[in-house]
């Protein structure tokens, strides 16, 4: 009887001391789980007192063409957003006619592909150039086209007229996948790696991210930026803009941000360089996440 009582209190011991440690365990992840909360809280507020600024980077161009209802017409998983120059047609009929025209002409994946252009020159090859665009928009209905004049030098406004429209017109999408009208892209691949990515984030920036790349100074040069554009001598992490993925709330948080700060030409570092971390959007990277240039 003596030993069995002895061992009864040998056992209620060691439950006390594992049921000790427990409440140690529980206490560090809880005060873990308390500081990561904490820190999310503060980065929402942080983004929701940066979206109560003041719009600096007005976009209000007009419509040239704008096949608005395409979203609504039926259901609607991702909107493929393609930059196009106005005179590329060749380019354009290449896109329709690729894996990916074919991918949106298949009901069933509810998907829509739109080409987004702006202005072309205003003499007579622009006009020229702007009545073939006409019977094309009027053809295949999946031209967005804005007033700005289409110059390298303004592909910031040819990206944030993507995000705006996206963010206005197709607010149901699932995701938005914006790719060249040069290159070959896999998209089923691409949205497996766009469902993984969303069941870790709610907002992020998926592409081609670089770090450290050096501000280019050289006026000669394609991809010049001023000082006082850009006063830091290095980039922040960007990715380059021949394939880039978000989720459409992503895309939202962009074209607002896009609005409230100082904007750089240079599309690509403005929107996932210096415009994302202010919206706390995260930009990451994966093997998977690949285009081919040049290739349709």
């Amino acid at each position: 009887m003596e030993l069995e009582e002895a061992e009864q209190g040998e056992v209620n011991k060691s439950l006390i001391s594992k049921s000790s440690i427990l409440q140690i365990v529980d206490v560090k992840t809880l005060r873990k789980f308390a500081m990561k909360l904490e820190a999310e809280v503060q980065a929402k507020k942080s983004v929701i007192s940066f979206l109560t600024q003041p719009v600096m980077n007005h976009h209000n161009y007009v419509y040239i063409h704008n096949p608005s209802n395409v979203c609504t017409l039926h259901r609607t998983e991702v909107l493929l957003v393609v930059p196009s120059a106005p005179g590329n047609f060749e380019n354009r009929a290449k896109v329709r006619l690729s894996k990916r025209g074919g991918y949106v002409r298949n009901w069933r994946n509810g998907a829509v592909l739109l080409f987004f252009i702006g202005n072309p020159s205003n003499d007579e090859s622009g006009i020229e150039i702007q009545t073939k665009i006409d019977k094309e928009s009027l053809l295949y209905g999946d031209i967005v086209q804005e007033n700005f004049e289409d110059v390298y030098k303004n592909i910031r406004l040819k990206a944030v007229s993507m995000l705006k429209w996206a963010s206005t017109f197709c607010q149901e999408t699932k995701y938005v996948i914006r790719t060249d009208d040069d290159v070959r892209v896999d998209i089923p691949k691409l949205l497996s790696v766009l469902e993984a990515k969303s069941r870790r984030y709610t907002d992020f920036i998926i592409g081609d991210r670089k770090d450290g790349w050096a501000a280019v100074r050289d006026t000669t040069d394609k991809y010049y930026l001023s000082v006082d554009e850009y006063e830091p001598s290095t980039l922040p992490p960007f990715a380059v803009g021949g394939l880039l993925g978000y989720p459409i709330s992503t895309v939202t948080l962009l074209y607002q941000a896009a609005l409230r700060i100082k904007p750089v030409w240079l599309d690509d570092i403005f929107i996932t360089g210096i415009c994302a971390p202010r919206v706390n959007v995260p930009l990451l990277s994966d093997p998977d996440f690949v285009f081919k240039h040049k290739v349709w």
